[in-house]
């Protein structure tokens, strides 16, 4: 049976919640695939390492904190 040409790859599933969340940390594999991890997991079983996405409810999510158009500098941007 011959063996189908690769294809691009598929695009990631939408985040969901976790795409704002502060507790999300995206990390790569060797492949090119990028999972969403939860920080929240290595203190609390209760949250999945690698939620399904999209994650559409999470008792623990708190948006990500905003950056200053600067980019930089201390909490007043200077």
């Amino acid at each position: 049976m011959p063996v189908p040409p690769r294809t691009a790859a598929r695009p990631a599933p939408p985040p969901g919640l976790c795409g704002g969340c502060a507790h999300q940390r995206l990390v790569p594999n060797t492949r090119g695939s990028v999972f969403s991890l939860c920080e929240r997991s290595r203190e609390d079983p209760a949250y999945p390492r690698y939620p399904s996405l999209p994650v559409l409810s999470c008792a623990g999510y708190e948006p990500r904190p905003e950056r200053s158009p600067g980019g930089g500098g201390d909490a007043l941007g200077l």
